[in-house]
């Protein structure tokens, strides 16, 4: 249905994102927050989508998460698992229109979650290392 407006890149890394450990969460969620608070990140670069589009990925982030929701909200009441979701739905943008931002933007709002395991499609910039 929607979801398959998601592409599988978009739908695979939600589903890593989503099996992160509480820890990881909670670790990207405060990342964020410091980014945020230090300017480093700016919402005001996630890519916009039309009505369906977000729709659709907005759907397939609470689905995913929706196995732990009570894990999340019992750890973090009132906010671990909107921060979640939230902070999965931005990178999730960036991966899907990844070739609408530069390769800064992109590293900002997705580069927190390489370290937790979760891979992250190149942005369409990335040149490979002549000396590898």
């Amino acid at each position: 249905m929607s979801s398959s407006l998601v592409p599988p890149d978009v739908a695979a890394f939600v589903a890593a994102a989503s099996r992160l450990p509480l820890t990881a969460l909670q670790e990207i969620r405060h990342a964020t927050a410091v980014a945020v608070a230090s300017g480093a990140f700016d919402h005001a670069v996630v890519p916009a989508f039309d009505a369906a589009r977000f729709s659709a990925l907005d759907k397939l982030v609470r689905d995913s998460f929706r196995p732990r929701a009570e894990e999340l909200r019992a750890a973090r009441p009132g906010g671990g698992l909107h921060a979640a979701i939230s902070r999965t739905t931005t990178a999730a943008q960036a991966v899907w229109k990844r070739d609408r931002l530069t390769a800064e933007e992109y590293a900002t709002l997705t580069g927190v979650f390489p370290a937790y395991g979760v891979t992250v499609p190149d942005h369409p910039d990335h040149r490979a290392d002549p000396a590898s």
